[in-house]
């Protein structure tokens, strides 16, 4: 079994896999705002209504006005509406007459509660309380209403997808995708999202006791974009059985060949072959592959490199960084190390000839890019990227988080349309924006959606 500590902290997605406890200090202090208005520290929080009436605590509590279920309600000629996340998050207001109005982010939510300005830049009736919230305080009040314990209208019994991210606060990237899963932009199709629940994690064992639990309660209809970088090994072995699929799973490995594993995206298997069958192209009789001592990932890849390179009549010369006083065999590099890493080790490099640097996405760094190339002029990058890196729509480059937040948001949306034989059945998805999402399983489909660019033509479109 490979060590999956580095793994998790070289793949881009930030950070090594902390815990914390389940209920987590943001979620209880979201609750205690909306149900009490209750801020943090135990202070009353405050909001102005008519311009110039003042009220603290329970009398500026959401629930007051928005009901407990956040559903909205109301007494006399005010009535407050349905304030749920999947609510705010469309782009028109249910069951209210006038003008459309755009789609609630965070940005626009927290403008909306502290100055009284709606997402369609309108100011809000009077009697809408303007809060003293602060960005933490605003944060744990959006986490409280994408809660998945309140479903769509008519929705109750029905069906839900679960994510699954780990509780740590620390965690940004996962946090970040799972606000921006919650906060998909709007769906062609007339079905709409389904409800998401996201599950958060303490660690591995309670993540697993958690997903069993939900899904024995016979509502599950997919596991969407489970973060399980670190430990992947655990959760295959028990998703195998479940009568559920795991739809796009957070990790840099390949997933494995089974039913229950769908729409994944190629891994660093995938990848560095990709750019072995690319790069090396019986161009090159030497293949020098730079990795680091204490990276049993690499490590594992270089088996992969041995097997290829006889198969290509390769030779390899094997550098790790931390024992090798010079790197100077070979036109060809393949990085299977951090980029960072390798910069740092470049005043041992001895520049006789050009090279071309072969390096999955996973190790590759634009400000190691750069030192190195200020050292070794005429260096060329081939990057594996395990999605198809830029938006054909707008020219713009995809960053890790974009790529896994687009695809997410697209299956959710196909979740929504209710297709026959479900969205694992379909062979694949495409998107308007290039990406494509693709269900097969065996390994030359995976090597097929690796695309492998130059970095130059990176640097020409930033």
């Amino acid at each position: 079994m490979l060590h999956r500590t580095l793994l998790a902290m070289c793949f881009v997605i930030g950070g090594l896999v902390s815990y914390a406890s389940a209920e987590t200090p943001e979620s209880a202090l979201g609750r205690r705002i909306f149900e009490q208005g209750i801020g943090r520290d135990g202070r009353q929080i405050g909001g102005r209504i008519h311009g110039n009436v003042f009220m603290r605590g329970q009398a500026v509590a959401c629930a007051a006005c928005h009901g407990k279920d956040a559903r909205g309600g109301g007494e006399a000629f005010v009535r407050a509406p349905d304030i749920r996340w999947h609510t705010l998050n469309k782009p028109f207001a249910p069951r209210r007459a006038g003008l459309p109005r755009p789609s609630y982010d965070q940005t626009t939510f927290a403008r909306a509660i502290q100055q009284g300005i709606a997402s369609n830049g309108v100011q809000l009736e009077p009697a809408m309380p303007r809060f003293d919230l602060s960005q933490d305080e605003t944060a744990a009040l959006v986490r409280h209403l994408q809660t998945g314990e309140w479903l769509p209208d008519g929705e109750v019994s029905s069906k839900v997808v679960l994510g699954l991210l780990p509780a740590s606060q620390s965690e940004r990237w996962a946090q970040e995708l799972g606000d921006r899963l919650h906060s998909c932009p709007s769906s062609d199709s007339l079905a709409g999202f389904p409800p998401l629940e996201i599950i958060p994690y303490t660690d591995p064992p309670d993540a697993l006791t958690k997903l069993a639990a939900k899904i024995s309660e016979g509502r599950v209809s997919y596991i969407l974009a489970p973060y399980i970088a670190g430990w992947e090994d655990q959760y295959f072995e028990a998703a195998r059985d479940w009568p559920v699929p795991s739809l796009l799973p957070v990790t840099p490995l390949d997933s494995p060949a089974h039913p229950n594993f769908t729409f994944s995206l190629p891994g660093l298997r995938s990848q560095v072959v990709s750019l072995l069958e690319r790069g090396v192209s019986g161009r090159y009789d030497v293949l020098t592959v730079v990795r680091s001592e204490g990276d049993l990932l690499s490590r594992e890849m270089l088996k992969v490199v041995r097997r290829e390179a006889r198969m290509r009549n390769v030779r390899l010369d094997e550098v790790t960084l931390e024992r090798s006083h010079s790197i100077e065999k070979g036109a060809l590099w393949l990085i299977l190390a951090p980029l960072d890493n390798v910069a740092k080790q470049l005043r041992n490099v001895r520049h006789k000839v050009n090279r071309t640097a072969l390096v999955p996405a996973m190790f590759f760094d634009p400000a190691a890019a750069r030192r190195i190339e200020k050292q070794m002029p005429g260096i060329t990058w081939q990057i594996a990227y395990p999605y198809v890196p830029v938006n054909t729509r707008t020219g713009r480059w995809r960053s890790p988080l974009e790529a896994w937040a687009e695809a997410g948001c697209a299956l959710l949306a196909k979740i929504g349309e209710e297709h026959p034989g479900g969205v694992s059945g379909q062979s694949s998805i495409v998107l308007e924006s290039g990406l494509t999402l693709s269900n097969a399983h065996d390994d030359m489909s995976r090597r097929r959606q690796v695309i492998v660019a130059p970095w130059e033509q990176r640097k020409a479109l930033q």
